[in-house]
């Protein structure tokens, strides 16, 4: 398939990608949504999360994220099945970055298992853990913590709609067990907010 030489597509996914996410994000915060703002809220969540895939600087926080919302977007519509796929693709992911950050979460890992370092990790390191964002906007920083944080609010949001309150609440205690890790002041309280919607 032909492009147009003067079309930067790398451009137009980055654009679309973090443009898509925060349209959705509006929706996912109105009040009363119309049937067709329901449509357009899980258009935008999909095509956020294609767009992100056909990034040259996909990282998998990103993947974790868009699979989060997916899972929100689901969860709105009353799609527990789909909720769930979402939201267990993004705790998979986000388990992934945090055993590559070689971080010592008990809250998701074996105690054993978080003493040891992935292979490759400098653990030698001085910097604190890397930052991910919320689309393409601010910095969400405490990266692992923040994104199993949230992997597990969008699993508590999918079990509790499946009926499944055992299960909810222990991805909620996970949650908020990670909340505590995360030193941003402002970060955590967006966390709590959500947790307290569940």
């Amino acid at each position: 398939m032909a492009t147009d030489p003067g079309f930067d597509v790398e451009r137009a996914h980055r654009h679309f990608a973090a443009t898509n996410f925060n349209r959705c994000w509006e929706l996912i915060e109105k009040g009363e949504r119309s049937p067709e703002d329901e449509e357009q809220m899980l258009l935008l969540a999909q095509s956020s999360l294609w767009h992100w895939t056909q990034r040259g600087d996909l990282e998998p926080d990103n993947l974790s994220i868009g699979h989060w919302q997916l899972s929100r977007v689901n969860a709105l519509l009353g799609r527990h099945e789909e909720s769930l796929r979402h939201a267990q693709r993004s705790l998979e992911i986000a388990r992934d970055v945090n055993a590559a950050s070689a971080t010592a979460i008990a809250a998701d890992m074996p105690p054993v298992a978080s003493d040891v370092p992935a292979a490759g990790v400098d653990t030698g390191a001085t910097s604190g853990p890397p930052e991910t964002r919320r689309g393409d906007g601010g910095a969400l920083g405490d990266h692992p913590a923040y994104l199993l944080a949230y992997a597990h609010e969008a699993m508590a949001r999918a079990k509790g709609l499946a009926g499944d309150d055992k299960a909810r609440d222990h991805h909620l205690s996970e949650a908020r067990r990670l909340a505590a890790e995360i030193v941003d002041k402002e970060t955590k309280q967006r966390l709590l907010d959500d947790l307290a919607t569940v």
